[in-house]
């Protein structure tokens, strides 16, 4: 036997170990060991890289989180998600965000706390007055005249962000902060704010009142889906 190799042998012996084996299976052992465990940690780590760390949905290729702060601090909770199509073709997958999560309309528009809806585009490249006439015509169809005529200066502001055509990967938001207004926001770039509940309240309704966008939508968000 290799003098190093029974020298060594020797001193774990020394330590306490009991050793059965020769040195040339001790070796294999070692040997075999390192080989399976390398293997268990590169399995783990490919499992992280490739897993959605943080997100807790997806739905058209679209991965969203699950808990979101805006900007007075609330922490709000995925609600729901849902997918706008028209006319067959995925436009945009739609999320809600809440406080706490509900299915009741009702409660969703007579709570005075902070929300976000969220726009993800997936279709490739979306029209911006064809998107701009989508919304004038549900607002049309859920508000009255009255609620219209005091809002209209507000709509136009609303619609005149999206002064370009829109794009996959493009993404809205919209957060409702109790006090100041709903903060429009594209590709995490401020566009600007729109005060006042009335605004608050048909925007949300675009996407859950009696005339949504799309049913199918309203369903995925409000967490029915």
């Amino acid at each position: 036997m290799n003098p190093i190799i029974s020298s060594q042998i020797q001193e774990f012996r020394g330590s306490g170990f009991q050793f059965t084996a020769n040195a040339t299976t001790l070796i294999a052992r070692i040997k075999t060991g390192s080989i399976i465990m390398i293997k268990k940690l590169s399995c783990l780590i490919i499992c992280l890289l490739l897993s959605p760390t943080g997100h807790a949905a997806e739905l058209a290729g679209v991965f969203v989180d699950d808990q979101i702060t805006v900007e007075n601090g609330e922490k709000l909770v995925l609600n729901g998600i849902g997918l706008r199509e028209k006319f067959w073709v995925d436009v945009y997958v739609g999320s809600l965000y809440l406080t706490g999560k509900t299915s009741n309309i009702a409660d969703i528009l007579s709570s005075r706390k902070a929300w976000r809806i969220q726009m993800d585009f997936i279709y490739k490249e979306v029209d911006k007055e064809e998107f701009v006439n989508a919304w004038r015509e549900i607002f049309q169809k859920n508000q009255s005249e009255e609620t219209l005529a005091a809002i209209k200066d507000r709509l136009e502001e609303f619609f005149g962000f999206f002064d370009e055509n829109l794009f996959a990967k493009d993404r809205y938001t919209y957060d409702y902060i109790p006090g100041k207004g709903t903060i429009v926001s594209k590709n995490n770039k401020v566009l600007g704010t729109i005060p006042g509940v009335d605004f608050r309240n048909a925007l949300i309704e675009y996407f859950l009142g009696n005339y949504p966008a799309d049913s199918d939508l309203k369903s995925g968000m409000l967490g029915l889906d």
